[in-house]
This record gives C-alpha cells, sequence and structure tokens, in this order.
C-alpha cells in the first residue's frame, strides 16, 4: 500500500540533500519495522519519491513523500512510529493512503516564505515587478551553461509583509522558478541586493487527480 508522508524539514537537517532526505526517511521507516516494497526488474529499488526536491539549506513546513510499505497499517500508526526515528529538524505533519498518481507528477504550484531585510523598498519593487511584461534572471550552475530565466511568467502570487516577501511558484513543464531569483529580481528593479535571511517552503500544491470532484 502507499502512503503520502508529509514532513517538515528545519534546523541543521536542511542542510540534507534530496538523496540524504531519501536516505534518512527509508532508514527510519525501516528502524520502526516497516518492509519497503521494492520496483521490478533487474536493479530493484524502494518504490519511494518525494513530490519536489528541496534545494539544499531551504526549510520546509509540509514537504511530500509517497512511499509504498508492504501489509496494510493504519496511517496513524506510521505516523507515529516513523516520527519516533527520524532525527532532529525533521517532523512527522501527516499520513494518509495515497492512491492514483505519485504527488511528484502532480505538483501545481509552491509557496514560500522568503525573511528579508527590509533595506529595499519592497514595495515599489512589486509595483515594478507587477507592471513588467518579463523580468529576466541569469540563473548559474557548476558545469552547466548560463541561462536566462523569465521569473515573472512562474510567479503567481506575490506580496510584502515587515521583513518578509510571501510567493507563489508555478511548477511548468518549462520548469519553475527560485524563491531566491525572484527575491533578487524583485530588489533589482530598485537598483537594490536583497539580503537573504531565511527561505521557507511552506506548502506544495497538488493537481486534482483527474475526474475528481471537488
Amino acid at each position: 500500500m502507499t502512503y503520502r508522508i508529509t514532513f517538515a524539514v528545519a534546523g541543521r537537517a536542511r542542510f540534507l540533500s534530496h538523496l540524504e532526505t531519501v536516505d534518512t526517511l527509508l532508514g527510519a521507516l525501516r528502524r520502526a519495522g516497516f518492509d519497503i516494497a521494492l520496483s521490478k526488474g533487474m536493479k530493484p529499488r524502494p518504490v519511494i519519491s518525494l513530490a519536489l526536491p528541496r534545494a539544499v539549506g531551504i526549510e520546509t513546513l509540509a514537504d511530500i513523500a509517497d512511499v509504498e510499505l508492504r501489509g496494510d497499517h493504519e496511517p496513524l500508526d506510521v505516523g507515529e512510529r516513523l516520527a519516533n526515528h527520524l532525527p532532529m529538524g525533521m517532523t512527522v505533519i501527516a499520513v494518509e493512503p495515497a492512491t492514483g498518481k505519485q504527488a511528484a507528477s502532480r505538483v501545481e504550484s509552491v509557496t514560500y516564505r522568503v525573511e528579508v531585510a527590509d533595506d529595499v523598498d519592497w514595495d515599489a519593487g512589486l509595483a515594478a515587478f507587477a507592471a513588467a511584461e518579463a523580468c529576466e534572471v541569469v540563473r548559474t550552475a557548476p558545469n552547466k551553461a548560463s541561462k536566462r530565466v523569465d521569473v515573472r511568467r512562474f510567479c503567481t502570487a506575490l506580496a510584502h509583509e515587515p521583513g518578509a516577501l510571501e510567493m507563489e511558484l508555478a511548477v511548468t513543464d518549462a520548469g519553475t522558478a527560485r524563491p531566491e531569483e525572484l527575491t533578487q529580481a524583485v530588489a533589482a528593479l530598485v537598483g537594490a541586493t536583497p539580503n537573504i535571511e531565511r527561505l521557507v517552503r511552506t506548502a506544495i500544491r497538488l493537481r486534482e487527480p483527474v475526474g475528481a470532484h471537488t
């Protein structure tokens, strides 16, 4: 049976990589006494997937993992036993049965809270951003060519409150924007460089399954 585990990551645990996060969940489930189902084929692997990779250093309030366990277990029992074996900084929020396509194939958007120093005229930056038809940043990565990304096309909501930006970024077939990219782009519109103090992924929104009724 496949279970959807919603969990938070904070503190030192936020420095775990994507693969380390997967391994940490698998190890905790095994120590809790669960038998994890394996994929078919020449090289069987544990059947687990995270909805969306989390960049190292970003905290999250509600990450999602789909994992297939052998046997039939009460979701509450899965959550309680798993929580007892997770390291400090990783917390189980909820566990529920998962049906249909995995969450990884249904991510619609992601919301973030970016805590910033208020040494930028953020309200003016947001106004300029809203009026802009496009807002490009240069994305760099080790051993890869730099590319220009229009962060404006992915931003579906953006607001400022003292000390923080709240944003929603669409996840599409063409990719998505990064919260730090959007923050830098808004600040650049008023000739400033932001001081980002904390990044928190607050929610992952999933598309409704085909044929679902709301």
